[in-house]
């Protein structure tokens, strides 16, 4: 399974208070690691960061939330929104019972994106307790943040996260 962590539109805004610098060059890399696993047939997740003031309003379809065009999901991958650092407990019990009978989806989870001190820290610890059995990996070449992501990785580490 991958999981692509709010690549959101913000992120490449030098205007918005959300923007990365120097996640321009992050997003072909994810791109290319998308297209690697649908070849493959991975199953593929991503995360949509929503401030919880704009749940269930107008206000979560404004460009500046959504996914980055060049990584938009296909039809049969899934978007979760989540209105906090990681998913929802809700949104964690929908994926477990969806990949209930799929155990190679979830033998091994590797997780990309942004925020890694942040909404990467959160959404591997939540989706390693979830499935306690998976091989989880966060490649640091496809992740970054705005602050501590080498202290986030370093964190991940401890709690036997593969950083590659």
């Amino acid at each position: 399974m991958l999981v692509v962590i709010d690549m959101q539109n913000h992120i490449l805004d030098p205007s918005s208070q959300l923007y990365i610098p120097g996640v321009e060059s992050l997003v072909p890399r994810i791109a290319d690691r998308i297209s690697q696993a649908r070849d493959s047939g991975e199953y593929i997740l991503y995360t949509q960061d929503i401030p919880i003031e704009y749940k269930d309003t107008k206000m979560e379809e404004q460009y500046e939330l959504q996914l980055i065009k060049d990584i938009k999901p296909r039809p049969n991958e899934r978007v979760f929104k989540k209105y906090y650092f990681s998913l929802s407990p809700e949104k964690i019990l929908d994926l477990q019972n969806e990949l209930k009978e799929k155990t190679e989806a979830y033998k091994k989870i590797e997780i990309v994106g942004v925020e890694t001190s942040l909404c990467v820290l959160a959404n591997t610890l939540k989706l390693q307790s979830a499935f306690p059995e998976a091989k989880i990996i966060v490649p640091s070449t496809l992740t970054t943040g705005r602050k501590y992501t080498e202290e986030a990785l370093d964190i991940l580490k401890e709690f036997n996260v593969d950083i590659q």
